[in-house]
């Protein structure tokens, strides 16, 4: 037989929760902290990519009078083309906004050996003012693709290695959402 015993008119249970349900009471915390548990990555479709230098191509001449009268060509300069996959994921219990002052939401830049950034994805981009946001649920993740020509800002190709870094651009005191990643242009003649 269990006997429980009567409470006074008016007292209060000092503890009806174990500690373990404290634990999920107070987890998570909303708002959430800012940047907890977000995880950004930065791949490129390939590691080493190769600019074709512009070269003039003569055919060997055939005859042995000369003048040799066959053509020249003038083979253009070809640029590779660098593609980005830009991935950030919600790993908190919690759905966070993400507030950005413009229609770009991300940016992916080069930087050189020095730290000049050298080339941008938003270089060849329009973005029109006027605030947008996005809601990531929990678990959930969201992929940019950005393309960038392995030029630099004056037009010449790039050569050699380069730090590419890719970012949310939010507006707001939120510490910056990014990743980088590495990658080799070398030119051929």
């Amino acid at each position: 037989m269990i006997v429980l015993s009567r409470l006074p008119l008016g007292a209060v249970p000092v503890s009806l929760c174990r500690a373990d349900s404290l634990a999920q009471v107070n987890e998570p915390s909303y708002p959430p902290p800012v940047g907890a548990r977000m995880v950004a990555t930065l791949e490129a479709d390939q590691n080493v990519y190769t600019n074709q230098a512009g070269t003039v191509w003569c055919p060997p001449c055939v005859t042995n009078s000369p003048p040799c009268m066959l053509p020249c060509y003038l083979l253009g300069k070809t640029t590779a083309v660098a593609r980005f996959s830009f991935q950030v994921s919600n790993q908190y219990p919690v759905a966070r906004i993400f507030e950005f002052p413009s229609t770009q939401q991300f940016g992916i830049e080069l930087i050189d050996q020095v730290g000049d950034v050298v080339a941008a994805w938003s270089d060849s981009q329009v973005f029109t003012q006027g605030q947008t946001s996005f809601t990531l649920e929990p678990g959930q993740a969201v992929t940019f693709i950005g393309d960038i020509p392995l030029n630099d800002r004056n037009g010449q190709q790039l050569n050699g290695t380069y730090q590419a870094r890719g970012f949310m651009t939010t507006s707001g005191p939120q510490p910056p959402l990014e990743a980088t990643s590495q990658i080799a242009v070398a030119i051929s003649e």
